[in-house]
């Protein structure tokens, strides 16, 4: 597998003229990396639809995530999570935003691995909590220190999230410069294919 890491230091610049993918682009990384917002401006820059597997999920659900989670537990959870990726994953090229976990599944991440380019956004927990700012409508966060809480999950997340195609640092950047780095990254990932 080809794995490009990319430092936040220097992001190349990024192309205006949108790329041409011929599968989805899926992002992973822990709660507050930016799956969803950089996600959804990396769909508008690229002229691609986007969709967010924690919305997929509830719209199939009818209820939330959390109501899912205290009805049925986590694995059937996983399981509608893994129904709405595995059926997103048809559609034509787009830009899919995955809930922090969905990637330590193997069976999610063999999935997304197979059918689309995979992109790991990462960030130290310190950002990640500055960037989520109100921890109250993130059940993960209630259950002790957050701090704590984000470097727990960073510690047992990252040997998954490492299997991802592009690993890209966004510590320290802007989210126009995590954009561009982003796209940058993208675009020397489809150009060693």
């Amino acid at each position: 597998m080809n794995t490009q890491k990319i430092s936040a230091g220097a992001p190349s610049p990024a192309r205006n003229a949108p790329a041409v993918f011929d599968k989805p682009i899926a992002l992973v990384g822990l709660m507050g990396s930016g799956k969803s917002v950089i996600g959804r401006r990396l769909a508008k820059q690229l002229g691609l639809k986007f969709a967010d597997s924690d919305q997929l999920v509830t719209k199939m659900a009818g209820v939330s995530i959390t109501d899912i989670f205290d009805l049925a537990g986590e694995a059937k959870f996983r399981d509608m999570e893994f129904r709405a990726i595995q059926s997103q994953l048809q559609e034509p090229p787009h830009v899919l935003a995955t809930g922090g976990g969905a990637f330590c599944e193997p069976e999610t991440t063999a999935l997304l691995c197979k059918n689309a380019i995979v992109v790991w956004l990462q960030a130290s927990p310190d950002t990640l909590l500055k960037r989520i700012g109100d921890t109250a409508s993130r059940p993960l966060l209630q259950t002790g220190p957050p701090l704590e809480i984000l470097q727990q999950l960073q510690t047992a997340r990252a040997p998954f999230y490492r299997k991802a195609h592009i690993h890209l640092n966004t510590d320290g950047l802007t989210m126009p410069k995590s954009l561009a780095a982003l796209v940058s990254a993208l675009d020397s990932y489809r150009a060693k294919q």
